[in-house]
């Protein structure tokens, strides 16, 4: 098949091949474009997966400070208000309010014996331990609404 031919401004003939010669410069233009919008959706997707990973570790390592000072201070006296939670990540340090505990008074008895003994002062059966609500360091640490809660 023979290339179609074409007649230019000036009246005169011309090949097909000439007549395209701006049509490759747009159709690397619009590619160009398209790699670009492909290239700022990426980066603005890494950089939400980084954002999110931050508050994810210091989640953890919030949780894991909450822990270690129920293990090491105890249930009994944090609930007693004579241990407070100091947690610290980075830079900044957040102070955790009193946690909610609830205590009941608990008996042990021997089976097939007579003996008895009541702790009067109670056993705490549920305790509730979280950063506080509403707290811009909060926010600032952990992201979200900044609130990270260990309950029983």
């Amino acid at each position: 098949m023979k290339p179609a031919r074409f007649i230019n401004a000036r009246g005169g003939a011309m090949s097909g091949r000439h007549s395209q010669r701006g049509d490759a410069l747009l159709e690397a233009l619009v590619g160009t474009v398209l790699a670009s919008i492909v290239g700022l959706g990426l980066s603005y997707t890494t950089a939400q997966m980084m954002v999110s990973q931050r508050y994810v570790a210091s989640q953890s390592a919030v949780l894991d400070q909450m822990t270690a000072s129920l293990t090491t201070s105890g249930v009994s006296n944090i609930c007693a208000g004579t241990n407070q939670v100091n947690i610290a990540v980075g830079t900044s340090s957040l102070t955790l309010p009193a946690p909610t505990c609830t205590t009941a008074p608990v008996t042990v008895s021997v089976v097939g014996g007579s003996q008895s003994a009541t702790l009067a002062a109670g056993v705490v059966t549920s305790m509730s331990l979280s950063t506080p609500s509403s707290n811009a360091t909060a926010i600032n640490i952990i992201g979200g609404n900044g609130v990270v809660a260990i309950s029983e």
